[in-house]
């Protein structure tokens, strides 16, 4: 079965088969094993975030022909530590032996992502590289980031339920431009922390900088 679809009939056509392609996803053993969980950890408002972004990185992936699987996987588990406590979550990175950078350290807000490329190897027998580094640098980006990741990194911000300018902004980008639109993302993220008088983790200010060269490159914004 091709889960990317080739299809380049009508809209109705297209969205039909977009449709049957998420629920085929949602319908496999280990999607419904991964939502039983997260059913039975997350807030109501969690979950529907978490589906939300399910949705739209799938349909991502077919756009940009990524693994629609990892896709999937990576959106089902990235925030499945999310439930956990600050307490909880430090003491998670000690058993799974997690090295933190300093920024880390200091922002426990971003330790779900490390915590729950973990949980996604331990308790649901992930191995794919390609699924754990999504999970890994969903939150704060890398000028690294392979298909499947940047996906998630801008399914995470602008998934449907998401409201706010930047978002809509985002998703204008992400299916003609998945690279603009992860660009984006990092700019946004940058602005909001500033704003925050907050940390910026120097992945985002990567992510940001490699993707402004690059582009500027080729006739700038």
């Amino acid at each position: 079965m091709n889960l990317q679809g080739t299809s380049n009939n009508t809209l109705n056509l297209q969205n039909d088969r977009a449709a049957s392609t998420l629920e085929m996803l949602r319908a496999h053993p280990k999607s419904v094993e991964i939502q039983a969980y997260l059913s039975a950890k997350l807030s109501v408002e969690r979950l529907e975030h978490v589906l939300s972004v399910q949705e739209m990185a799938v349909d991502l992936a077919r756009a940009h022909k990524a693994d629609v699987w990892h896709a999937n996987l990576a959106a089902l588990l990235h925030d499945s530590a999310k439930w956990m406590d600050t307490e909880r979550l430090y003491r998670e990175v000690e058993r799974y032996e997690i090295r933190l950078d300093p920024i880390e350290k200091l922002n426990p807000s971003l330790l779900h992502s490390r915590v729950g490329a973990e949980l996604a190897k331990e308790k649901f027998k992930v191995t794919e590289f390609e699924v754990l580094e999504a999970i890994h640098s969903h939150t704060t980006g890398s000028p690294s980031m392979p298909l499947v990741s940047q996906v998630l990194y801008v399914a995470d911000f602008a998934e449907p339920m998401r409201t706010y300018k930047a978002a809509e902004i985002v998703r204008k980008f992400a299916y003609i431009n998945l690279e603009r639109a992860v660009h984006h993302v990092a700019r946004a993220q940058i602005e909001r922390l500033l704003q925050k008088g907050g940390m910026i983790h120097p992945n985002t200010l990567h992510t940001y900088n490699k993707i402004f060269a690059g582009i500027s490159n080729y006739g700038g914004f």
